[in-house]
């Protein structure tokens, strides 16, 4: 063998290190970004998350088939006990969703995390509601979503059922559906129609259920929660986790949906792209669904204004800090790719009809749903807002 080969041989194999070396760097410095994280909760106002595989959980309650509480066991039992669950699994959490049966349960969840993140900068976006929960003496309940750094998914995939039953998708697009609702005779009648409009909408965006994520339903009573499962469940092979939260009007139920994107990416060379459906009509206050290009997906926590009781106040107030918050992330109005509001109140619901048009641009409002629930979360609160966006333009 020549010198000259073997020096040749030597050459390639350091630029090949040298490329490795710069790629693994690249990618090294695509890290979670945890913006304003808050020891007092455990919280960050907003987590920027790199475009790896995520999973999404179902919504974890303290008395399932892997729980041996019993069922008189107290609030900070079936804190840990959920919160075990919701933060240790295969990847580490970027948002947390928290369904409390009343404020002081609530508290306690913030007490919890700040304790278990004390010292870490590493801390969930985390959003709250008070609601009924949909199983007997449950007094807290959650859903979480985890990043899989360096995972091989290739598609969407359901785990085994368990006490942390998740779906995992790939890097790479995602849709955001708006909460979608039909009419009939009973709650078992409108989630079937209701899901027969969602799967026009997953078939117009070139998907199907095996895509689906996570399925979201508000529903009025949580008592009707098993009979509108039974029907959700009946449209996949291995259904994807399902999350209740009960909102105030009643007979009625909503449906959203998160679904991967991969095998249809869309065309557009934004990062984000906002469709109507055919027989949809369009609103400059939501989209009906968002299709998010591959790339970062930035999970906000639920934003409360400093006043109370004042539903026009509170909502300018969180509209002003969701731009602020947006401009740190690298976002803004423009890349909001779904929103959900809480609303406690009339007047709450009322101002931010009212006002959420003086933030958007009417051509790209983000998928929405609004639930009007027993509470926000936060004493004297009557409107909170959780978030997902895009990065927005460099």
């Amino acid at each position: 063998m020549s010198r000259s080969f073997l020096c040749r041989s030597r050459l390639t194999a350091c630029v090949g290190l040298l490329a490795a070396a710069r790629l693994a760097s690249a990618v090294a410095a695509e890290e979670v970004r945890y913006i304003d994280p808050q020891e007092a909760d455990g919280s960050s106002a907003a987590v920027v998350v790199p475009d790896e595989p995520l999973a999404f959980t179902q919504q974890l309650l303290p008395f399932d088939s892997g729980s041996r509480l019993p069922q008189q066991s107290g609030a900070r039992q079936q804190i840990d006990e959920v919160l075990r669950r919701a933060i240790g699994g295969a990847g580490r959490v970027v948002k947390l969703n928290v369904v409390a049966a009343d404020l002081d349960v609530a508290e306690e969840v913030r007490r919890a995390l700040a304790g278990k993140f004390a010292g870490r900068q590493a801390k969930p976006a985390v959003s709250y509601v008070i609601s009924k929960l949909p199983q007997a003496g449950a007094l807290v309940a959650m859903d979480a979503v985890w990043i899989l750094p360096g995972e091989k998914i290739e598609r969407a995939e359901t785990s085994p059922s368990g006490p942390e039953f998740h779906s995992r998708i790939p890097a790479g697009p995602k849709v955001y559906v708006s909460g979608q609702a039909e009419k009939g005779k009973n709650i078992e009648e409108m989630t079937r129609a209701t899901m027969n409009s969602l799967g026009a909408t997953l078939v117009h965006v070139g998907l199907g259920w095996e895509d689906v994520a996570q399925v979201k339903a508000f529903i009025g009573p949580i008592a009707e929660a098993e009979t509108a499962r039974r029907v959700i469940e009946k449209r996949f092979d291995t259904s994807p986790p399902v999350v209740f939260v009960e909102w105030t009007t009643a007979p009625s139920i909503e449906i959203e949906l998160v679904a991967s994107a991969v095998k249809a990416p869309g065309k557009s060379d934004d990062t984000v792209e906002f469709i109507t459906p055919p027989g949809m009509t369009a609103s400059p206050v939501f989209c009906r669904v968002t299709r998010v290009a591959a790339g970062p997906t930035i999970f906000i926590s639920g934003l409360y204004g400093k006043s109370q009781g004042d539903g026009q106040q509170e909502t300018l107030e969180v509209f002003e800090q969701l731009g602020n918050l947006l401009e740190k992330t690298g976002s803004d109005f423009r890349h909001l790719a779904k929103a959900t509001y809480y609303v406690s109140t009339d007047e709450a619901g009322r101002k931010l009809n009212e006002l959420r048009p003086r933030f958007y641009d009417p051509e790209r409002p983000p998928a929405a749903s609004k639930a009007p629930v027993a509470g926000t979360g936060r004493d004297g609160k009557t409107i909170t807002l959780d978030m997902i966006a895009a990065r927005g333009p460099k």
